[in-house]
């Protein structure tokens, strides 16, 4: 906690004759800022200062104390450059870096060159195929602290070979220099083995794998793992996966409190491994196929990693489960007909239960549900930690529907690279793993399900979340397929209005507001989301937004 108003100052300082300066801020933020507050602030001190801004970074959650803001020239971003607001009750204070004197390097922030241009450059030397691109204009500060006026290429690359790459360009944006290159994609991703079951969709088999170990069977990517001594630990700094049948656990043991957790020494799932093995994980150490399905561990794991680089990469979130990490999945919860989430749980500061999923390995009614469920349970604690949406009455449909839209988000992100393993129509929840011929809801037709409702009129207090759930899951199917919009486009408005508009009471009105101003923040065109709510009868009651 910062107790004093004293504040350092230490400028850094080039040999170059023309470079932009770095203070080392520290004391009040009324000292900085014209307006110590969420939002938009301008900094004080000279004239030149009207140039930068300071602009309240989309990661942090709203109710944060330590607010990050990402600075600005001319409202261009400063690419890594951020400072940090901390409210300690009525006092505000502020600490990171000052960035100065970029003026004196930039004559211009228009360039010589396009987006357009830029990337069309880059893409001409990628060898194989581009999943995703992304470009932004930033000014970047190169190691003698010059500014340049730049822009980030961030792309998705497949290679001739399978391989996949998360290559990262700044380029001048004046002279075309390639100014840093590196590839954003972690290299564990070495665990291998079977996946999937032996449920069959109309658009593929149940049965794939992770990797490339095996011949003539559709291939995911890998998972990660982590090798020591000849063992392959399933295991990130954001996913911990523990075998409950190794363990002696059941379903009656959850959730696991903290100091149960640290008395059992739980272990993280691991298997004999090597290069020779292909790091392949074949039958999660003799518990595997269960109940049909060939191995929940490896989809667990890879499906908790896919869903994490979704919101990651697409969404822009840094940290899409917080700071509680890693979180616990536990698997092999033997003649378990379920999945389900635990967010963190603490009291007075001390954490009592830490976040963690469940999943079963289903019995008469579901093998084991570890593909889209498991982004759908993840997302369940990605709202406990911003919204909160209590789990009851409209509140509680709006939960259980964002964790839906996360599903088929996630199909959608991961289509991206594998395009077999969804079709991009069949907008069902749950058909992947349930035994017999129906999924358990519809996005696109709620009432096909016999329960689900797909109108707000048809809302009774006390209904199950499951079916009130239909009424936003059908407003976003409405909003992917208007014009100009897409799956990713829609998940994004739904994750804004999460993350900075929706409290935990919020109802169907409500929320559809923090939707059109999510959309509004964006650029997006609001009248679609107005629409999409209008057609299941849902209104915003702000002319300011829907005009």
């Amino acid at each position: 906690m910062i107790t004093r108003t004293l504040f350092i100052v230490i400028s850094l300082f080039s040999s170059s004759v023309l470079a932009a300066t770095e203070t080392l801020i520290w004391g009040k933020a009324k000292n900085y800022v014209e307006s110590p507050k969420p939002g938009l602030m301008q900094l004080r001190q000279t004239p030149k200062v009207q140039h930068y801004q300071l602009k309240a970074m989309d990661d942090n959650p709203l109710n944060a104390e330590d607010r990050r803001y990402q600075q600005h020239f001319h409202n261009i971003p400063i690419w890594g450059r951020e400072l940090i607001v901390h409210q300690h009750g009525k006092i505000n204070t502020i600490t990171g870096m000052e960035v100065a004197g970029i003026e004196d390097d930039l004559s211009s922030t228009v360039g010589k060159l396009t987006a357009l241009e830029v990337e069309q450059n880059v893409l001409h030397d990628i060898n194989g195929s581009v999943l995703f691109k992304n470009t932004e204009k930033i000014i970047f500060l190169d190691d003698s602290n010059k500014a340049h006026l730049a822009y980030e290429v961030l792309l998705y690359t497949n290679n001739p070979m399978g391989e996949i790459a998360n290559p990262h360009f700044i380029i001048d944006a004046n002279s075309g220099e390639l100014l840093k290159q590196w590839d954003g994609l972690p290299r564990k991703k070495i665990g291998q083995g079977l996946g999937g079951n032996v449920l069959v969709l109309p658009y593929r088999g149940g049965l794939f794998q992770h990797g490339t170990s095996q011949n003539n069977i559709p291939s995911l990517g890998r998972f990660d793992v982590k090798v020591e001594n000849g063992r392959c630990y399933v295991e990130t700094d954001h996913i911990r996966v523990i075998n409950a049948r190794e363990v002696g656990l059941s379903s009656n043991s959850f959730p696991i409190l903290s100091i149960v957790e640290f008395f059992s020494n739980l272990p993280t799932f691991s298997y004999p491994c090597s290069e020779k093995s292909k790091y392949v994980n074949k039958n999660d150490n003799n518990t595997a196929p269960a109940n049909h399905s060939f191995s929940a561990i490896n989809d667990t794991m890879y499906f908790a990693g896919v869903t994490i680089d979704m919101y990651k990469n697409f969404y822009g979130i840094k940290e899409p489960l917080g700071n509680d990490l890693p979180v616990r999945a536990y698997t092999h919860i033997k003649h378990y007909d379920n999945a389900f989430a635990i967010p963190t749980i603490k009291i007075r500061g001390i954490v009592l239960i830490h976040q963690q999923i469940v999943i079963g390995d289903g019995d008469t009614i579901y093998t084991a549900p570890a593909q889209a469920a498991i982004a759908h349970e993840l997302s369940h604690n990605f709202t406990s930690l911003h919204s909160k949406l209590i789990y009851a009455e409209q509140s509680g449909g709006i939960n259980e529907s964002f964790s839906d839209m996360a599903a088929i988000a996630m199909q959608d992100y991961l289509r991206n690279f594998y395009s077999w393993y969804w079709d991009g129509i069949d907008w069902s929840i749950g058909h992947e793993m349930t035994f017999g011929t129906e999924p358990i809801r519809y996005m696109d037709f709620p009432e096909k399900d016999g329960k689900s409702i797909g109108n707000a009129a048809n809302f009774e207090k006390g209904m199950n979340v499951h079916d009130s759930s239909g009424v936003f899951n059908k407003a976003f199917y409405i909003l992917a397929h208007k014009p100009d919009w897409s799956v990713r486009q829609a998940f994004q408005v739904m994750v804004d209005a999460n993350r900075k508009y929706w409290t935990s009471g919020t109802h169907f009105d409500a929320a559809a507001c923090g939707v059109i101003q999510a959309a509004i923040d964006r650029g997006y065109g609001k009248h679609s989301v107005v629409d999409a709510f209008t057609e299941v009868g849902v209104t915003c009651p702000l002319k300011s937004l829907t005009a």
